[in-house]
């Protein structure tokens, strides 16, 4: 069953089957910034090194002169050659060190959406082909939504307004955002796709799906109860 609330002071319900899963849904719209009614909607490396022993040159002496007859020798004459110098020392040349490329890992997938991620994408995949700007998921209507959702689910009922009296409007203030704009909920769907299409083939709900005006969105499942809320914001 699809329940549709119109703009405020009037209200249609409509029919829709959606196979054995019991699946249903309903739409609130709110009435634009502020408070406008509630009125339907939802290193390693090697290195090598050189070096070089240094050239060292000894000593050399002549040989004496042989004796002559005189009485008397002449004395002896050793000549030395100076010393040499031994060649400077090169330093060690010393190669860089290889360093091989740092080992990267492949980047690990992203992580796919949750449903109500999937229930986000799909709602801007529509919006983009009907020329309306794609929504930014808030916190604020997340929480909103997902509480909504859960206590439908754990109170028993279907509805935008709750048991306590509250409207979706009244919810989303709540939780901390100013300009509430519309609320879709669904029953019964298991998957973002199947909710998304039952919204996208009721009018309400595909009124707020599409409406241009919205600018945020927040998506709340009970996954227990396939309980889904949907809110909208200026």
């Amino acid at each position: 069953m699809i329940a549709v609330l119109a703009p405020l002071g009037a209200m249609v319900a409509t029919g829709l089957s959606a196979g054995t899963d019991a699946e249903q849904v309903e739409t609130a719209a709110g009435g634009g910034r502020g408070d406008r009614g509630d009125r339907g909607g939802d290193d390693g490396g090697s290195a090598l090194r050189a070096g070089r022993d240094p050239d060292r040159a000894g000593t050399s002496t002549s040989s004496t002169a042989p004796a002559t007859t005189a009485t008397t020798a002449p004395p002896t004459t050793v000549t030395t050659a100076p010393p040499t110098t031994p060649a400077p020392t090169a330093p060690p040349t010393t190669a860089p060190p290889a360093t091989a490329p740092p080992a990267t890992d492949p980047p690990a997938p992203a992580p796919a959406p949750t449903e109500a991620g999937q229930v986000v994408n799909l709602v801007n995949a529509a919006r983009a082909e009907a020329g309306c700007g794609a929504l930014t998921v808030d916190a604020r209507l997340t929480a909103a939504a997902q509480g909504h959702s859960d206590d439908m689910a754990a109170q028993d009922y279907f509805s935008h307004t709750s048991l306590d009296g509250r409207s979706f409007a009244d919810r989303v203030r709540a939780a901390g955002y100013p300009n509430p704009g519309g609320e879709n909920i669904a029953q019964g769907q298991r998957s973002a796709q199947a909710v998304h299409d039952a919204w996208m083939n009721s009018q309400g709900h595909r009124d707020n799906i599409l409406n241009c005006g919205f600018t945020t969105i927040g998506v709340g499942l009970h996954a227990g109860s396939w309980t889904w809320t949907q809110n909208f914001g200026y």
